[in-house]
């Protein structure tokens, strides 16, 4: 199988559920795993086997140089600071374009992304996509540990932020846009870095909170000094000051020339965000640690990050350094890239440009790093200074999981029961972890729509929805009937195609008094064209949940009973409701034909604005031309050149072949299509 050529473990049914995830539907989904399940591996293996455009934003600059891509405040243009509810970014406009063709967005380590950082992303995609749905409607799969460090969130900014989030913590999925979202959450859990399975078994412990004497006694066996047998061991410190002093002490202990090694910063990259010293100090004897994998081949590869090794020799130009295993390699600098994306018109991909760079050899002195700098790195043998204690929840995790089996683990103190702190809230959010029946019908839905959704046939996708959520209304799963009602109402615009497809209404459906039944017996009795039995249902929904969702069911059910002015004022309702930066296209369309059809009043403008927001909606592009048509309006060439899809807009030929003209021109001549796109645009109403 091409999966696993390129990495897709076939046994591993978590992987697979995300790849299935991203390779077939357009859902977001939360992606999460212990230390050494291969999240980041699964995330390049899967970007290279999926034809889909894919951006990928960190919260740090460095972990945005680890991920390939860029930060989130840099391509989303998002202040610096705490951002209200109101806050958006300004996207310069080559990261609109890339925002606009990107298929899938990967935010990486989003444990360390506060809430109000994503819903100022989600408010900025809604706006510059003129897309209501979360995100502006496009697949975002969160990657994270939330077991390890939590954000970073000053006294200030708490002071703030408890004012807009007053729940007092501020996770990514305390956002207000997750709390729309219905977010799959899959946890990777074969673990391919570990080989100790009583260890596997104690840091599992240490993640849940759930630590017993057992576990304690057997960590606090570790208690012991590295001797000079023991060979290279790195110690993990809390604090970055301790780490520092370790390695500046180790290092002036040395007698020998020091050398000094100059790395280079070109473009777009900051020394911050650096992997390694810009001045990187060194002397023969010193140990180190190899911050990058080895450029060969991953079947040549001599050393990975976080390999130890000491250094055998210096000159001004050269760094050879001896491993563990005894030998002895010519080490070379560097270079790491920055990326910034543009969207490539001509053939129509996005790419990922390199905007800066730093050039240096791959080492850092490593006696000692801090626990915050070894996340994702690990190493056959390591101490962990445990004389300032654990400051903050998951860290004893993070530094305990870096280390491959227990016998290669080394403490300098004992570990107690309360250094093992995650938050409960934590473990709240993880008791969601792997809910098959939720994933495996998010990917039965999204698979359903996708295709659809990518050829811009939202009404056929409506249809899909439509059927599924009869099907789970009939099953009794009423949240998920609820849900798919959600998707079927958010994807529609002209739902004239789903009257009659439904034959039955549940029975028990009508038995129940929430509203939620409720509500799904007044939507399947719409298109049931049981329109009486339709509003009286809808009229009951209204009266305990006034929701943009039910007013759209009853507009609709007034139009159909022939109640004309009554549906144009729940229209004028919903059009007060609706958000300008991202209108909701099925009442504007709903709007456009109760004008024209019933009401004496021009329905074009509202018309185009679906075509415009809506490029890929053929079916709107067919009906603007028969309305104007009806008005006897024509477009524009708009210059002397002009393409052939603009004179078929303007002739009599049928619909059917002006479709296939359209469809063509789609596949083959996208100039035309944006030429004619450019005609609606600049006509004269």
């Amino acid at each position: 199988m091409q999966e696993e050529q390129y990495g897709i473990d076939p046994q591993n049914r978590e992987q697979q559920m995300a790849y299935d995830l991203i390779a077939h539907t357009n859902i977001s989904f939360f992606l999460t795993g212990r230390a050494g399940t291969g999240k980041t591996t699964f995330l390049h293996n899967v970007q290279k086997l999926v034809k889909k455009e894919f951006l990928v934003v960190a919260p740090t600059g460095i972990a945005a140089i680890l991920a390939g891509g860029e930060t989130i405040h840099s391509f989303f243009g998002l202040p610096i600071g705490v951002c209200d509810l109101g806050t958006y970014g300004g996207m310069n406009q080559t990261f609109i374009k890339v925002l606009l063709h990107v298929d899938t967005v990967i935010i990486d380590e989003v444990s360390m992304v506060r809430c109000d950082m994503l819903d100022a992303v989600d408010l900025t995609m809604r706006k510059i996509l003129r897309n209501n749905q979360p995100f502006g409607g496009k697949q975002m799969v969160f990657v994270g540990d939330m077991f390890q460090l939590p954000p970073v969130v000053t006294a200030g900014d708490k002071e703030f932020l408890s004012m807009i989030y007053p729940e007092g913590s501020y996770y990514f999925y305390k956002s207000r846009v997750i709390k729309r979202m219905r977010l799959p959450k899959i946890e990777l859990r074969k673990v391919y870095r570990q080989d100790d399975d009583r260890f596997l078994q104690i840091l599992e412990d240490i993640r849940l909170n759930r630590m017993n004497a057992e576990d304690q006694r057997l960590l606090n066996s570790r208690i012991c000094t590295p001797g000079k047998d023991d060979g290279m061991v790195i110690t993990l410190s809390a604090r970055k000051d301790s780490a520092n002093m370790i390695n500046s002490q180790r290092l002036s202990e040395i007698d020998g020339k020091e050398f000094v090694y100059k790395g280079k910063l070109e473009g777009k990259m900051e020394e911050k965000n650096c992997p390694t010293d810009l001045l990187l100090h060194l002397k023969v004897g010193a140990q180190v640690m190899f911050v990058r994998n080895d450029i060969r081949n991953d079947a040549q590869r001599r050393w990975v990050n976080g390999t130890l090794g000491i250094i055998d020799k210096l000159t001004d130009e050269e760094i050879y350094v001896k491993l563990e295993s005894g030998e002895v390699h010519s080490v070379s600098p560097c270079t790491w890239d920055s990326y910034t994306y543009e969207y490539d018109d001509e053939s129509r991909t996005l790419k990922k440009e390199i905007a800066g760079s730093f050039t240096q050899f791959p080492l850092r002195l490593a006696w000692a790093i801090t626990i915050h700098k070894s996340q994702g790195m690990t190493f056959d043998k390591m101490s962990i200074d445990l004389s300032r204690g654990m400051f903050a929840d998951g860290q004893l995790y993070v530094a305990l999981s870096r280390v491959r089996s227990l016998n290669g683990l080394y403490l300098s103190s004992r570990i107690f029961s309360f250094y093992a702190r995650t938050n409960p809230e934590i473990l709240s959010f993880a008791s969601t972890y792997n809910d098959v029946r939720h994933i495996d019908s998010a990917i039965e839905s999204g698979k359903a729509v996708y295709d659809m959704l990518q050829q811009g046939d939202y009404d056929g996708a409506a249809y899909q929805y439509l059927v599924l959520l009869e099907r789970k209304a009939r099953g009794g799963d009423i949240r998920e009937a609820m849900y798919l009602s959600k998707q079927m109402l958010d994807t529609v615009i002209c739902d004239e195609h789903l009257y009659g497809t439904i034959h039955q209404i549940p029975e028990m459906l009508r038995c129940s008094e929430h509203w939620a039944p409720r509500f799904l017996v007044a939507l399947l009795s719409l298109y049931a064209e049981q329109y009486e039995q339709s509003l009286e249902y809808i009229e009951e929904v209204l009266s305990c949940h006034n929701c943009s969702e039910a007013l759209y069911v009853k507009s609709r059910t007034l139009t159909k009973l022939g109640r004309y002015a009554e549906a144009e004022r729940v229209n004028m309702i919903l059009s007060e409701r609706m958000n300008e930066n991202a209108p909701d296209f099925k009442v504007q369309y709903a709007c456009a034909f109760l004008n024209e059809l019933y009401l004496n009043k021009s329905g074009l403008k509202d018309l185009r604005s679906v075509v415009m927001a809506r490029p890929k909606y053929n079916h709107g592009i067919l009906e603007l031309r028969r309305l104007m048509k009806k008005h006897g309006l024509y477009l524009s060439a708009r210059t002397m050149n002009h393409h052939n899809l603009v004179d078929a807009f303007n002739s009599d030929m049928k619909d059917g072949e002006f479709l296939s003209l359209l469809q063509e021109g789609r596949t083959n001549n996208a100039l035309a299509v944006l030429h004619l796109r450019r005609s609606i645009k600049a006509m004269e109403l």
